[in-house]
Order: structure tokens, then sequence, then C-alpha cells
């Protein structure tokens, strides 16, 4: 070929490899197809030409040219490798299968090829050809230990959990001396739920190398979840005595000595390890949360805000700082530090909910609403996210709509007092009287002490009219647990009117007014018992006094136009 037409072969097929890398493939096709011109027996160039077709879905056109690279090609794994791509691509899995064998026969070490080619064995259940594959990676990666994590992470990836975790069976057995090798093997356990066995391994592990805290993290991850305090410290209190300077072993004893309520000892442990010039972001969460439980506020949003100093994504600093803020008071400052964590995890859901929580005890009820919606959406099942949006919706007058969010929170946790208390309000405003019985009925099996459900449920008989002496039982019980509360007060009293027991009753809502001066129902009652007793002059007193602290009342206005 003459110089010059080598040139201008090669100068396009450098374009058309600019292009290409820039993802422009109908410019480098352009470039690729000049380069032909030149040299038309290049068959890097049919190669390139494939590839971009394959970009742009054109798996047949590139299938033509690589029949031609094939034709030219000294070397042709690279042009049966794509081939073996077109043909995936087209779901013509078996002649993409005897393409990957043509490939893996020349280069035995393509990890990708085999695992594409695993999966076709699987998916076209050549059972023969899957224990060939695994048969050929332990010959070709044997016990040596990085070879052994390459085959098992192929295994794994296509599923092969059971056959992974034979393979570092028979390399440990061959040498249990590798604290990796048990590493990974504890985390192919977990894999399994094999919780115990997973636990043992990381054991191993630390036994051959009792500074490697990649085992000790997941113990102790292990046994927070399971709340074994008393076994990790049997673990960890060796490792600790052995080299004081490990920190894994420090947070876990901390962890442990906080479950003890000893936040003395928590913090003699994490304090030295402020010293260190790495600090893991768990020493200032620990620390945080001990601070927070004495009332050390400020000190405990310190450690918090350092946590989301190093790290702007870590959820914990950003939702424990937010908690600190609330605890102090300032809705204000909560929500703020919501919305900043917001900006770096836009899709958290628990920062979504708590953000909308603190909007809602703002009483930003219309802004809560979209925020909880969000949270919801991308977890349905969170509780902290569905009782406050139930509330916003119900304090914003759409009661029907609040029922279905308190529903599911229900579902979720039968016992739940906040949905409970607040799903009978709303049965009781909507008159879904059989409802709300049956609702109240459950809670009091499940909490027959509930002073709350006592009361609601009393008064809620007792504005029907209906078992008033049931009622006049929850109610006085209510008052025994309660005896100062105003609203527990008033109920038992309404209850006595219902029963045309006015003097009791007068009684009774006399003390609640006490309690409750500023109550217009309370006070609408007293007049109500009044009227009853014959006094109208007492009756309009109180009349006009209830309606003077809630003057939208209509049917008071009524009243006191007939009487």
């Amino acid at each position: 070929m003459a110089k010059d037409k080598v040139q201008k072969a090669r100068d396009h097929f450098t374009q058309g490899m600019f292009y290409q890398l820039d993802n422009q493939p109908e410019k480098a096709l352009i470039e690729f197809y000049q380069a032909l011109l030149y040299d038309s027996t290049a068959h890097t160039i049919y190669n390139r030409i494939a590839e971009n077709h394959m970009t742009l879905g054109r798996y047949e056109s590139a299938l033509q040219y690589l029949k031609k690279a094939e034709k030219y090609a000294p070397d042709k794994t690279e042009t049966y490798r794509l081939m073996a791509d077109c043909y995936y691509r087209l779901n013509q899995d078996d002649t993409a299968i005897l393409y990957l064998e043509k490939v893996l026969k020349a280069d035995p070490l393509d990890d990708n090829s085999r695992n594409l080619l695993i999966l076709l064995y699987r998916k076209t259940s050549n059972y023969v050809g899957l224990a060939q594959q695994y048969n050929r990676l332990i010959d070709l990666y044997g016990n040596d230990e990085g070879l052994v994590q390459k085959a098992s992470r192929l295994l794994l990836q296509n599923g092969q959990i059971d056959e992974a975790l034979s393979m570092y069976k028979a390399h440990l057995k061959s040498d249990s001396t590798n604290a990796g090798m048990w590493y990974n093997y504890g985390m192919i356990l977990e894999m399994k739920a094999d919780t115990d066995a997973a636990i043992e391994a990381y054991k191993k592990s630390l036994s051959v190398n009792p500074e490697f805290e990649n085992a000790a993290e997941r113990i102790l991850v292990l046994f927070r979840r399971q709340n074994k305090w008393d076994e990790l410290k049997a673990v960890f209190e060796p490792l600790h005595s052995l080299n004081p300077d490990l920190v894994i072993p420090r947070i876990g004893l901390a962890e442990a000595a906080m479950s003890e309520q000893d936040a003395r000892r928590a913090r003699s442990l994490l304090t030295p390890v402020l010293e260190n010039k790495n600090v893991p972001w768990q020493v200032y969460e620990l620390l945080g949360r001990i601070e927070m439980e004495e009332e050390n506020l400020n000190m405990a949003g310190n450690y918090f805000k350092q946590i989301v100093e190093k790290d702007e994504k870590n959820r914990i600093g950003w939702l424990f700082l937010g908690f600190v803020y609330s605890d102090m008071d300032s809705l204000n400052k909560a929500a703020e530090n919501y919305r900043h964590a917001l900006k770096h995890l836009p899709e958290d859901p628990y920062i979504l909910s708590y953000y909308g929580l603190t909007l809602g005890r703002q009483g930003k009820d219309e802004e809560a609403i979209p925020v909880l919606e969000k949270a919801l959406s991308i977890d349905p099942e969170n509780l902290t996210a569905l009782l406050p949006y139930g509330l916003s919706l119900s304090r914003l007058g759409r009661s029907r709509d609040a029922i279905t969010p308190f529903r599911k929170a229900l579902e979720l946790d039968s016992k739940n007092l906040t949905a409970i208390s607040n799903l009978g309000l709303i049965y009781d405003e909507l008159k879904m009287y059989s409802a709300s019985d049956s609702l109240y009925e459950n809670a009091l099996q499940a909490f027959p002490n509930n002073d709350l459900f006592l009361n609601n449920y009393s008064y809620s008989l007792a504005d029907r009219g209906i078992r008033l002496e049931y009622a006049l039982q929850m109610a006085l019980k209510a008052i025994e647990l309660q005896p100062d509360n105003g609203a527990y007060l008033d109920t038992v009293g309404w209850v006595y009117f219902r029963m045309g027991q006015y003097e009791p009753a007068r009684k009774y809502i006399q003390k609640s007014l006490e309690k409750r001066p500023d109550s217009a129902v309370v006070t609408e009652h007293l007049g109500d018992v009044y009227w009853k007793m014959g006094d109208l002059d007492s009756a309009r007193k109180y009349w006009r006094e209830a309606l003077r602290k809630d003057s939208s009342n209509e049917a008071l206005k009524h009243k006191l136009e007939q009487n």
C-alpha cells in the first residue's frame, strides 16, 4: 500500500477514535468509513465500525462488519468478544455462547466473558457447561487468595453463593492462617443469613490478626443488631487489653457501656480517640448521644456538627443534629438543618420525614404535607412520616383523608398510641361510630389502663347518650389515673349530665373549668348544666362567656337566641 494511503487511513482512524471516545458514533462512523477507502483489510477498522453500530443499537449491521474483521484478523479474540455481545443483544444465546467459548479458549482469564457465559449457561439450563466453567475457575485460580476472591466474585455475581462458600472452605482447609480469607468467608455466610457462623468466622479472623478491624467492625454490627452486649464484651475486652489503640473495640465497648447506662465508662473509652488524626464518625455520634442524654445539648450539637462537616452525606449526623435543635425548642433551626441536609440527601425518607414533622410542629401543615408525601412515596411503610402526615391532614380539616395514613400506621404497628387516639377522634368527628367503638374496644384490650383511651371512648359514648354506665366507669378510671386532668374532669361531668345527674355534673365541670379557664367547650357545658337545673341566668352567663371564647360557635348563638 502506498505510503500516503497508509497515512490517510491512519489519520481518519485516529479522528474516528476521537469521535468514538467523545460518544459521537455517527461522526466516528464517517471517519472509519473513510479509513476503509484507504485500507480495506485492517480488522481494527472493521471492529471499530462494528462498535459504533452497536452503540447505536444496530447489531445486525455490526455483525456484517465483524464477519469481515474475522477474515482479516490474525488474532480474532477481540472480534469474537464483539460478536458474542451482538448475538447476546439479539437474544441468539446459543450463538453468543459459541463465540464466548472461543474467546475463553484464547483468553482464559477474561472474567467479563466468563461471567456472561455463566449467565447464558444458567439462562439456557446448560448445567454441564456451568459445571465445566466452575471446574475451570478452580483449575485456573487454585488456592491463591487473590484468585479465589476473583473466582468467588464471579460466582456471587451469578447467585452461586454455595459454590463460593465451598471455594473458601476448601482454601481455609488448606490454609487457616489468613485473616482476610476468614473475613470474606464470614461475609458470604452473612449473605446466607447464617449470622452465628459468620460471627465465628470473624472471630477466627481476629484470632489470626487481632488488629484486623474490618472483622471487628462486622462483629460490632452483628452483636449490636442482636443487642448481645455481653458476647460483644467477651470478644472486644481482650482485644482492647492487648492493644488499647484499636478504635473499633473501643467503640463497641462504649456502646455496651451505654446499654448499661454507664455514660462515664463510655466517655472514658471514646474521649482518647478524639486525639487521633482521623476520628471515625461513630465516635462523635456516641459522644453526642451521651451529651444528649445528660441534657448537655450545645455540646451534643457540636459533636453532631463534626459528623456532617466530615461527611455531608451522613444521615445520622443530620438527624441527630435536628433532634438536638428540637430538644432545645429551636424548631426554626431544626427545619433549617433538615433543609440543608436535603441538599445532599434529597431522597432520604427519614430526613424528609423529620423535616415534615418539624414543619407540622411549627404549624406549617400546608408545607409539611408535600414533604411527607415525598417521604412516603420513597418509603410507604415509614411510620415517622405516616403519623405526622395524618396529623397535618387532620389539622387542615381533611379528616377523611387522614384516615388512610393512620390506618396504615396501625397495620404496621397495631399498638401505636398516636395512631389509635387520632383515628378515634376522626371517626367520632365523621360520625363513623361503629369504627370508633371497634377501635377503642380493641385498644383497651391491649391497654386497659390507658387514661387517654378511657377518656376519649367515654366522651364519645356520652356525646351519643349510649352505654352511659360503662362510659362513667371508664371516665372515673381515667380520673383515678390522672386526677388533675381538666379534660378528664369535664368528661366525667358530661357523662353525669347525660345521665340526668346534674349536681355531680356541675361539680366535676366546675372543677374542670378551674383547670381549663380558657376552654369554650367546658364553659358551654357548665351553662348546659345550669340550664337543666333551671338556673337560666347562670346558664346564659356561661353561654355568653363561652361565645366570647369561641365566637364562631353558631349552635351556641342559636342556643342563646332561643333561651
